[in-house]
């Protein structure tokens, strides 16, 4: 039996890889679920007690829980890691600290299996911006505000990929990074098409419930992608929730100015304390 393990599925992604799943599972499947509420979990999603193919175990917890986690991964071939925030606070640390908890527990079943020990394959949720090929393809002036706006979520996920990166050439893991460009309609259940690529062209948006199909086929075809970005593109019409984007990117902006400016001020502050004590030594 294949277990697949899902980190975050009350977010839109984890909740548009889980609903693909329960509609069009391979056979014998066995998805293991870690959430921070199972409540929240059974309202979205009340038939999940019931349902026999695939087969689902619902663990409650956080992402850097070492028991819940170890739970979680146990036997997983594939881990979906859409534990995430909204917005991009500054400092933020939650995905590098989950990876570096995912790392751990797996380093254990490392251990303790020995020779037989089958590293589980990590698919990260990443972004189109963070991706060469693919951001290069967006207006300069444009990159730029995003990367400005989002720089902390980015820096935070950056860090997560790396500590991946480190586990994969100890034998610990195989990651996949996957690379949407902006994603729309969070509540959205219809598919309209999608397509993985590398460097062809990408639109510019995508839904969240093709991007759940588009991970759920990278999972299956989890060989092919070790250790590789891949990106995912619409192929059909995307009903586009702007407003949610535009604030997020408003709330990180306004949070990454005032850390600037904050730095700036000590800077000056620095520079006319040192200029006071000079003119009172001179």
């Amino acid at each position: 039996m294949v277990t697949y393990a899902l980190l975050g599925a009350t977010g839109a992604t984890g909740s548009s890889i889980l609903r693909h799943l329960l509609h069009e599972s391979p056979d014998s499947l066995r998805v293991q679920i870690l959430v921070r509420s199972k409540v929240k979990l059974l309202q979205a999603f009340p038939d999940l007690q019931t349902t026999r193919s695939p087969q689902v175990h619902v663990t409650q917890g956080t992402s850097t829980d070492p028991d819940a986690l170890s739970e979680c991964l146990r036997n997983a071939s594939i881990a979906f890691m859409c534990v995430a925030q909204n917005g991009s606070p500054i400092g933020t640390t939650l995905c590098q600290d989950s990876a570096r908890a995912i790392i751990s527990a797996l380093q254990q079943q490392q251990q303790s299996e020995g020779a037989s020990y089958q590293p589980c394959t990590i698919v990260q949720l990443r972004s189109a911006s963070m991706n060469p090929a693919l951001a290069a393809q967006v207006p300069v002036f444009v990159h730029r505000i995003v990367t400005f706006c989002l720089f902390a979520n980015y820096a935070d996920i950056k860090q997560a990929c790396q500590y991946y990166s480190e586990a994969q050439k100890q034998g610990t893991l195989e990651y996949i990074l996957v690379d949407p460009p902006t994603l729309h309609d969070a509540n959205g259940m219809q598919r309209t098409g999608y397509r993985l690529i590398s460097t062809e062209p990408q639109a510019t948006v995508l839904s969240y419930a093709d991007l759940g199909a588009a991970m759920c086929e990278i999972a299956h075809r989890q060989s092919e992608f070790h250790g590789r970005a891949v990106g995912v593109t619409a192929t059909g019409r995307v009903h586009q929730t702007w407003g949610v984007l535009l604030r997020h990117l408003l709330e990180g902006g306004s949070a990454r100015l005032r850390e600037k400016i904050a730095k700036e001020t000590v800077v000056v502050g620095v520079v006319c304390a040192f200029l006071v004590v000079l003119a009172y030594l001179m």
